[in-house]
């Protein structure tokens, strides 16, 4: 059914900022930049004639994008991630040699938010883009090529093994214990 996540889209309260970081900053490259017709901004968003959109599609590795929004105009501040509720929490980008990239992105004078976290022989860490939201950088390491070749294999066998008591939860509409 699904084969990958294919983009992640972002609204941004201002695009230049947002496309310094992550075109200049990250190296995304761009590919366009849409002004996405009155019919699609009605239909897809929800805003009226008035409301101009233009979005911008940047390509990340191996087919994935991201694509940023500019709304004109904008509704509403921005307002940092809260962990615990739900709805989405981060873009995670892929990267080889973590240390390496943070060395480059400390020059153009991006902070991190934590130390490099270690997790299941990955390292990673997160910064912010331009309006709060977090990114996180990870480096597989020696699980990258296994992951991209076996991790669908893996998954599948998971589901009768290592996590069939979970699925048939989920089969059966049974509450998750806290």
């Amino acid at each position: 059914m699904v084969r990958s996540l294919a983009q992640v889209g972002i609204t941004c309260s201002d695009i230049t900022k947002s496309l310094e970081f992550y075109h200049d900053v990250l190296g995304l490259p761009l590919l366009e930049a849409i002004d996405v017709p009155f019919d699609q901004r009605r239909d897809i968003y929800g805003v009226g004639e008035e409301t101009k959109v233009t979005l911008f599609l940047l390509r990340t590795g191996n087919g994935g994008f991201v694509e940023l929004f500019n709304f004109d105009p904008l509704v509403g501040p921005h307002q940092d991630v809260v962990w615990n509720r739900a709805g989405i929490t981060h873009l995670a980008l892929d990267v080889k040699n973590l240390p390496a990239v943070m060395k480059k992105l400390q020059e153009k004078g991006i902070k991190f938010v934590c130390p490099v976290k270690c997790n299941l022989g990955t390292d990673f860490i997160f910064t912010r883009d331009p309006d709060g939201n977090l990114v996180e950088l990870i480096d597989m390491k020696k699980l990258y090529w296994p992951a991209r070749i076996a991790g669908g294999l893996i998954a599948k066998m998971n589901t009768k093994t290592k996590y069939k008591d979970l699925y048939e939860r989920i089969k059966n509409k049974k509450p998750f214990p806290v």
